[in-house]
């Protein structure tokens, strides 16, 4: 794993320094996650990846290197910002093409590029062939209302929007819970802020909710932040 210092995870450059979905450990021994904010994201706000993106009726374009490796994605009227999908993931999810993967190098207002070992072998059609981009690399703060989500990390320093970054997944940090908390319980999304916490009903597992970790110092005040063994998967 990519050893990273301490200082790098107190910077948050608008030019990508890293790897996008690249983990690092400090020398703590603490697991961090390479993200891009996609939105402003104040410190110790848990973040996921935003909604998926669905575009229908895409054509495909091959290689000019190999006329079987088809590279290119278009959508004529897309009017996608320029490089926001670098390292993102698509799928073919309906019509011709129908199961494909690939994996984002790059994108221009209409057309996407694949990396050349991920291109798509089988053309698609403008007439049927759908698209879901997933913003894998991408953080927002975590909803409210959606429980059962991946989520990505732990801000430890605030973020404005289209700033690069490392986020915590494992190990001691800081966490904003949404209301008062006790030591030793645990902890996800679900509270009236988004990016907060709140402690779990005795109910909920896995199947029920994402855990951020478990509160090791309770707080008095709701809305502030305490200090959470951190445990994202």
């Amino acid at each position: 794993m990519k050893q990273i210092t301490f200082q790098s995870v107190f910077d948050t450059p608008t030019v990508k320094m890293s790897n996008l979905n690249g983990q690092g450990q400090t020398p703590d021994g603490r697991i961090w996650e390479y993200l891009k904010a996609t939105e402003a994201i104040s410190q110790y706000m848990v973040v996921s990846n935003p909604a998926n993106t669905d575009v229908d009726t895409v054509s495909s374009a091959a290689s000019t290197s190999d006329s079987t490796k088809y590279v290119y994605v278009t959508e004529g009227s897309a009017g996608w910002t320029v490089g926001d999908y670098e390292d993102h993931w698509l799928v073919v999810d309906d019509g011709t093409g129908e199961g494909q993967l690939g994996k984002i190098k790059g994108n221009t207002a209409d057309t996407i590029e694949l990396y050349f070992d991920y291109a798509f072998t089988t053309a698609l059609a403008v007439a049927d062939s759908d698209i879901v981009i997933r913003h894998e690399p991408d953080a927002e703060k975590v909803a409210i209302t959606v429980l059962v989500t991946p989520l990505k990390g732990v801000a430890q320093v605030a973020f404005a929007s289209a700033d690069y970054g490392w986020f915590l997944k494992r190990g001691i940090g800081g966490v904003l819970a949404g209301e008062v908390i006790t030591i030793n319980v645990a902890a996800g999304p679900g509270d009236d802020t988004e990016g907060t916490v709140e402690i779990l009903d005795t109910t909920q597992g896995w199947f029920d909710t994402a855990v951020v970790g478990r509160c090791l110092v309770a707080n008095t005040t709701a809305d502030k932040a305490t200090l959470f063994d951190i445990n994202i998967a």
